[in-house]
């Protein structure tokens, strides 16, 4: 891999920084590597419909910068309108595994076909608010030759607008930018210590370009008008920074215990 003479990325340069740089190309192998060598984490559920993947899209963006592909839930669902997510939902009885769920939704929701992405792998399973097991399928959009992507138009994929308001690239360099991760006190039932969750804040021309997302759900203390990625979204997100990429950026909130 190419590196940067100099690198303001937290924790300095790492072998998987450079993605983060223009020009930079997402790691595949390396990333692949790294998955397969997470700790196995398994959550009990009672049945197969309690389970669901989703598809942690890489991909570059329209300038050619390492990016992940999110969408936004359109306005008129019950639950979690106008959040930002990635692509994925339960599975169903014919889906062989956790990939295949997460590729048939992608394609369902964002028109996305199976053949244009690559699975690297799988991080630990997590449970959603409504107990649902949901397992994060890492994957790769338009990878050309095995050993680069393509750069991806968002804006010409064919959106199922029953489900998804809009998608859009969010890039790696914005994502480890200081700043740009906050952490939010979440109070949990009985618990007694409050929980902290991390949250990716969007910048005001990001958030100006997704309307759709205004009336989303906001973490704790959020300014009103901001958008961010939180939730399951934003764990997952943070979880693939911070244990599959090894960015440097911090795992928990400054000072918290």
């Amino acid at each position: 891999l190419l590196r940067s003479k100099s690198c303001a990325l937290p924790g300095g340069c790492s072998a998987l920084c450079t993605a983060s740089h223009p020009g930079g190309q997402w790691p595949m192998e390396l990333i692949g590597q790294r998955l397969r060598e997470l700790p196995r984490q398994r959550l009990k559920t009672a049945a197969k419909d309690k389970s669901a993947s989703v598809l942690v899209p890489l991909c570059l963006d329209a300038l050619a910068r390492p990016s992940v592909l999110l969408c936004v839930r359109a306005a008129h669902l019950r639950a979690h309108a106008g959040e930002i997510c990635f692509p994925g939902g339960r599975a169903d009885p014919g889906d062989a595994d956790a990939a295949a769920t997460a590729l048939r939704e992608a394609q369902e929701e964002l028109g996305l076909e199976p053949a244009r992405v690559t699975i690297l792998g799988e991080m630990s399973p997590v449970l959603s608010s409504g107990r649902m097991v949901v397992t994060p399928v890492v994957g790769a959009i338009d990878v050309i030759g095995g050993a680069g992507l393509e750069p991806l138009d968002a804006s010409r994929l064919v959106l199922n607008s029953s489900e998804v308001a809009a998608a859009f690239a969010l890039p790696l360099e914005h994502l480890l930018a200081p700043g740009t991760l906050t952490w939010h006190e979440l109070h949990v039932g009985r618990e007694s210590m409050p929980r902290y969750i991390p949250a990716f804040r969007l910048t005001a021309e990001q958030a100006s370009a997704l309307p759709y997302a205004a009336g989303q759900a906001r973490p704790p203390g959020f300014p009103e008008g901001e958008l961010s990625v939180w939730g399951m979204t934003g764990f997952v997100l943070h979880s693939f920074l911070s244990d599959v990429l090894q960015s440097g950026i911090s795992r928990s909130k400054p000072g918290a215990t």
